[in-house]
């Protein structure tokens, strides 16, 4: 018999995952849209905060993922 995992988004990866820098340490505004089931995000008002413990690696890929001002 196998044994079965549970997956997270987590284990997924981050690739998809993009925040929003919000000026507090270690803490940023998850950008998903809808409910976020992610098991790093922490409801905050009327969005998540997101405490995965590769933040910096998100706000990089998020950085990336933004059109250069300017850049037609």
């Amino acid at each position: 018999m196998t044994q079965q995992t549970a997956k997270t988004k987590s284990v997924h990866g981050i690739e998809n995952c993009r925040v929003f820098e919000i000026g507090i340490e270690n803490y940023a505004e998850c950008l998903k849209q809808g409910p976020c089931n992610c098991s790093h995000a922490i409801p905050f008002g009327y969005s998540f905060l997101c405490k995965h413990p590769r933040l910096d690696e998100i706000i990089k890929n998020t950085k990336k993922s933004q059109p250069i001002a300017g850049v037609q």
